[in-house]
């Protein structure tokens, strides 16, 4: 009587690799032991005194508007400006609006060159904004 010898094979997964569900389970367990004993440190920001509201005072910006109707005249926030003085007066608006922002409403018939005239003065005395609206109907 022959004897066979019985052959015994491991069991793995068809492509021939070992199965990791039992290790990724195992790291997953790791990982939250961590994340639950980690104690985590408190940081003291700075101590920082901040002033009383009397002490903070907000300064205002008022808008500079300036309006050129259609035979080329202008006003600034309501008081007609001759072409000679804008530039002064320009300047005395921005120091009292404490704004260097302007809003030019220009009719829409008056010319261009007042328009330019205007921006100019102001681009001179140092203003950088400039916004222009379209006439109210």
């Amino acid at each position: 009587m022959a004897r066979h010898r019985v052959r015994r094979i491991r069991s793995f997964a068809e492509d021939g690799e070992p199965d990791m569900t039992p290790l990724i389970d195992c790291v997953f367990l790791l990982l939250i032991f961590f994340m639950v004993t980690t104690v985590f440190l408190q940081t003291k920001g700075l101590e920082v005194d901040m002033p009383a509201d009397s002490q903070a005072e907000e300064e205002k910006k008022k808008d500079i508007n300036v309006v050129i109707d259609e035979e080329g005249r202008i006003k600034i926030g309501g008081l007609s400006v001759e072409k000679i003085m804008l530039k002064t007066k320009l300047k005395e608006a921005v120091k009292e609006a404490n704004n260097d922002n302007i809003i030019i409403q220009a009719d829409g018939e008056c010319a261009q060159k007042d328009v330019v005239f205007v921006v100019d003065n102001a681009r001179q005395v140092g203003i950088e904004g400039i916004a222009f609206v379209q006439e109210e109907d």
